[in-house]
């Protein structure tokens, strides 16, 4: 099996949501939607510190999960909410990425941003770990807040070891950065896009002081 970086192990957790099968439809009838509420000033605090960090806008939620924590670390590589990829023990080949991993009792949460524009969905959400068989499933383009975003499908079957498996993710960019987040499907496609539109909602990009 291919050699994955620290990151993408992540999404590997024991017993958690992140399996499950290779296809959606957006045709089900949708479940109730997990509520948000407001993100502490950690959260923001982290945000900005990621900001310098990498020395680009980071996108950062204003409303979140309720009793949300940052996944436990694999194999030395330790992820925050949202932090600068690459630190920590992680993979150095994510440097000048910010990357985040999340979790509930029965949800998994990835945030990402690009140091670069990316228009292919299979390089976002697999990162510097993108291989040429990756591929994402089309669901629908959104205009949320003024920002075109797509929202695809990743099946596990065709993105090994992505972090972002079993996710329906949203993905847009803005100038030179490309930015992507997704909830896992647990509950259904419908249900998991409405979560990523919430969330996006009260997505702001914070920039590096001057």
């Amino acid at each position: 099996m291919r050699r994955l970086v620290a990151l993408v192990l992540l999404a590997l957790l024991g017993g958690s949501a992140c399996s499950g099968g290779d296809a959606v439809s957006l045709t089900e009838p949708p479940k109730p939607a997990a509520r948000l509420v407001r993100a502490g000033a950690d959260v923001r605090a982290k945000c900005r510190a990621t900001a310098n960090e990498v020395g680009y806008p980071v996108p950062c939620p204003t409303r979140v999960p309720a009793k949300w924590r940052a996944t436990k670390g694999v194999q030395g590589c330790q992820l925050d909410i949202i932090g600068p990829g690459g630190t920590a023990g992680c993979a150095s080949s994510w440097r000048n990425w910010v990357v985040g991993s999340s979790e509930t009792a029965d949800q998994h949460l990835v945030i990402v941003a690009s140091p670069r524009a990316i228009r292919e969905a299979e390089k976002v959400v697999n990162g510097p770990a993108w291989y040429p068989g990756a591929r994402v499933q089309p669901l629908r383009a959104l205009t949320l807040n003024g920002r075109r975003m797509h929202a695809v499908y990743v099946p596990r079957a065709t993105n090994e070891g992505s972090a972002f498996a079993d996710h329906v993710v949203l993905i847009w960019t803005v100038g030179d950065h490309t930015y992507g987040f997704g909830f896992h499907n647990v509950h259904g496609p419908r249900q998991t896009l409405d979560l990523d539109v919430e969330l996006a909602g009260g997505i702001r990009l914070v920039t590096p002081d001057d």
